[in-house]
């Protein structure tokens, strides 16, 4: 909705970016001293894919834990065991329904809870960033945005009843229903198939490393958030205009 590089000092400090190998390169003892080539040019930005959670929606998922683990009477760590083993059953990639991962997780909690008691806490917490907003619709006036989310079921149905989340995006790329979950590289596999672009003209906004690794291993731009000023920034260094 996954550190820090110590860099060798000898002259001037290069920029090293830890997903792009080539960054590492020491110069050629033969062309050392010579003009630096021009950098390549930076493709087109043709389409901006956007991640959901702690990108343009907001929550606090231990407050969310702690609404469980509190109505069962277990602990935080007991919880959280429970939660891995239910995690593991591939509800977000659409290989469990709601039903039955809420069967599952009654049956490890000792509780009796409904669907509809389930949503309310599933669900707490989440809200949509009113300035994530803004600027997804002020970038939709000029670019194709799409949304590459990690999501359920039940969260994906109460952020789009609650705040219209759909309404930023020509495409949604779903986890459960695509079956597929980032970083896989088959979801985003999914985004170039949907578009018919090439990888180069794509951007990807992410808040975990993880997922923005994994899209510039395919040729992406790849984009970690980690505020809305940094992500314009670095949109307009791709000569996105903001």
């Amino acid at each position: 909705m996954e550190e820090s590089n110590q860099e060798e000092k000898t002259g001037a400090q290069a920029p090293v970016d830890p997903f792009n190998p080539d960054s590492f390169k020491t110069p050629d003892i033969m062309t050392a001293g010579q003009p630096a080539a021009s950098p390549a040019p930076v493709a087109e930005v043709k389409l901006i894919v956007f991640d959901m959670g702690h990108v343009f929606v907001d929550f606090e998922w231990e407050e969310v834990c702690r609404g469980f683990y509190a109505l069962s009477g277990h602990t935080r760590d007991e919880f959280r065991s429970v939660l891995h083993y239910v995690g593991g059953l591939g509800y977000e990639r659409g290989e469990i329904t709601t039903e039955d991962f809420l069967k599952e997780l009654n049956a490890r909690l000792g509780t009796t809870l409904s669907v509809d008691e389930f949503k309310v806490l599933w669900n707490a917490t989440f809200r949509e960033n009113p300035e994530m907003a803004a600027l997804l619709q002020a970038l939709k006036a000029s670019y194709p945005l799409y949304l590459l989310s990690n999501t359920n079921e039940v969260h994906y149905r109460h952020l789009q009843d609650t705040y219209g989340v759909a309404r930023h995006f020509q495409e949604l790329i779903l986890s459960y229903e695509v079956g597929h979950a980032k970083p896989d590289a088959a979801i985003y596999q999914v985004v170039l198939e949907r578009s018919g672009l090439a990888a180069a003209n794509c951007v990807f906004v992410d808040d975990l490393p993880g997922n923005v690794a994994a899209a510039r291993a395919l040729g992406m731009h790849g984009i970690q958030f980690t505020g809305i000023e940094a992500l314009k920034s670095e949109l307009q260094a791709l000569g996105v205009k903001v």
